[in-house]
């Protein structure tokens, strides 16, 4: 169904034209007699019942008896044609509808009714025609010249259309809604000059109306006519007082010849102003960050954007906008003070709260995670990530106990695989924690059993293995298979290198270790290397080793005591 204005128009306007049709309603001529005039009254009175009923085959029998009774009668003739046409036999009602302008030729209703039952069988041509035969007894109607503009318009006749626009506007002065009509198609048709043309005609007609050229400008600057818009802020400036909505229309007009600075002092001085809504001022920086590539812009924008947020304490998006902006700009911190400030107005939000949890486990603020993660999930219970989080925090803190009973209860909300994998994986190293050795492994081996290679699994659980010398050929064949996917990872290689140290292979031990200890300046990995060195006699390399890695921090609690004693406790 179209909606455009004009649509709407001709719909008030037939409204109108049904009511007044209403009013002058002249049902039948009088028969002769009293008795026959009673009895068509009777009929009359049914058929109308049954045709507000929608019993369409009964109104229409009735309406047939009463054309029996008065053959002569226009209204009866009108009517059923208006009953055919309403069950979809719009071919049965055209004689009727045609029989009842034949007797009553000046009813301009029912020759709009035959114009309209033409269009809904497809006869344009004579629809077309029957309209031209209204205006020449009623050359001012103006529902007949909407709905003869609507027909030119769904038959695709743009010229035909336009010439009858142009009758209605000789008749009625500029119509906003046919400006807008011709508009869009002149739109669509890349007729830019005719949509600049149509601005012009609005301006004239309303001249106290500034919005108009407000929206030529607009329009001039979008489609990059810089010179024209600038012609026309001059013609606007010296009728009269500038507003903001210039000053935003100079500030992109500056901004689209290069003069980034004056852009950013125009927008300012516009939002400086109360005129503007905070939705507006929004929308325009949003737009405005949209174009920004440089980082001195972004970073202009991201002040304007804190003064909007900063004076605009209760605005959601603007405390969130904000957030995101210094994100983007690396100022994570200051991101997170105000992703604070958005659900603080609207908690509700999902995004924000991930936002907030993010940051904070990038700048490794592990209490910060746990605290907002357990406060999101009073609004989002259902929300895996939200355990995940909650979960991986009291893991880094130790909090075994609270990791598994977070990281239990996500798991059962989630149904992605891989998202699965990593739950498992955590339970694995939250289980290893309490020393739970057999839901540690049972967690690892689920794990892998959704994703085989997941890296973090294969690392902490051959690791764990080896530490407890336990299942060392599976140790054995998960290590291999992370070095091999990544040979210059320094953790994976100190994995697979310990490994083969636990399971007594010290030579080839030590190449892995070597390289390790050579990646990444990490206490355990060099205390590690220090250890096969130390097994294959090499003793004073690797005191030399032991020492490094007390200096890095980090080590075993016995470092102090193996440098000491140039021994070797494990």
């Amino acid at each position: 169904m179209r909606t455009s204005v004009l649509v709407f128009s001709i719909l008030i306007i037939s409204i109108s034209a049904f009511s007044q049709k209403k009013k002058s309603r002249e049902l039948h001529v009088i028969p002769q007699s009293q008795e026959d005039s009673v009895q068509f009254e009777v009929v009359i009175v049914e058929a109308e019942k049954q045709l507000i009923l929608e019993n369409y085959a009964k109104a229409l029998e009735s309406f047939m008896k009463a054309l029996e009774m008065n053959s002569q009668s226009a209204a009866v003739n009108f009517k059923i044609a208006e009953v055919l046409t309403k069950s979809k036999e719009g071919q049965k009602a055209i004689p009727y509808s045609l029989r009842a302008i034949e007797l009553q030729p000046n009813n301009k209703y029912y020759q709009l009714a035959l114009a309209r039952l033409y269009q809904s069988v497809g006869y344009f041509v004579d629809a077309t025609k029957t309209y031209e035969k209204i205006l020449l007894q009623y050359p001012s109607d103006e529902s007949t010249l909407y709905e003869l503009a609507e027909l030119y318009q769904n038959l695709g006749k743009v010229e035909d259309m336009f010439k009858t626009f142009d009758r209605i506007e000789e008749q009625l002065g500029v119509k906003l809604e046919i400006v807008r009509e011709r508009q869009r198609i002149l739109m669509k048709n890349k007729d830019l000059d005719g949509v600049i043309a149509e601005y012009k005609k609005l301006i004239d007609a309303y001249p106290n109306e500034n919005a108009y050229r407000i929206e030529l400008i607009d329009f001039l600057i979008q489609n990059n006519r810089g010179e024209q818009a600038s012609r026309e802020i001059e013609i606007y400036e010296e009728e009269k007082s500038s507003t903001s909505r210039i000053t935003l229309l100079k500030s992109e007009l500056a901004w689209m010849s290069g003069e980034k600075g004056m852009a950013f002092e125009l927008l300012e001085e516009a939002f400086e102003t109360s005129a503007l809504d905070f939705q507006t001022k929004f929308q325009i920086l949003t737009n405005y960050l949209s174009m920004s590539t440089s980082p001195e812009e972004k970073e202009r924008i991201s002040a304007i954007s804190k003064n909007l947020a900063d004076g605009n304490p209760d605005e959601y998006k603007a405390q969130a906008f904000v957030g995101d902006l210094l994100y983007q700009n690396g100022d994570m911190q200051a991101s997170v003070d105000y992703y604070l400030r958005a659900i603080q107005i609207s908690p509700a939000n999902f995004s924000v709260w991930q936002n907030i949890i993010t940051v904070e486990a990038e700048l490794n603020n592990y209490d910060s995670v746990v605290v907002h993660a357990e406060r999101a999930l009073e609004y989002f219970p259902n929300q895996a990530m939200l355990y995940y989080f909650a979960g991986t925090g009291y893991l880094i803190k130790k909090d075994y106990k609270k990791s598994i009973r977070a990281l239990e209860q996500g798991r059962k909300y989630t149904i992605d695989p891989d998202l699965l994998t990593v739950f498992y994986g955590q339970l694995g190293d939250a289980f290893n924690g309490l020393e739970d050795h057999e839901k540690s492994d049972r967690s690892y081996d689920k794990a892998l059993e959704n994703k085989h290679d997941n890296d973090h699994v294969l690392n902490n659980y051959s690791y764990f293995l080896s530490l407890r010398k336990k299942d060392l050929d599976k140790a054995l064949e998960m290590s291999t298979k992370l070095v091999e996917g990544h040979p210059e990872n320094p953790t994976y290689l100190d994995t697979h290198g310990w490994v083969l140290y636990t399971n007594g292979q010290f030579k080839e031990s030590r190449k892995f270790l070597e390289k390790a200890a050579s990646l990444e300046e990490d206490g355990t990995i060099v205390e590690h290397y220090g250890d096969v060195l130390f097994q294959l006699g090499d003793i004073e390399s690797a005191i030399s080793q032991w020492e490094k890695a007390r200096s890095l921090g980090g080590a075993s609690e016995n470092i102090d005591k193996k440098i000491a004693d140039r021994k070797l406790y494990e």
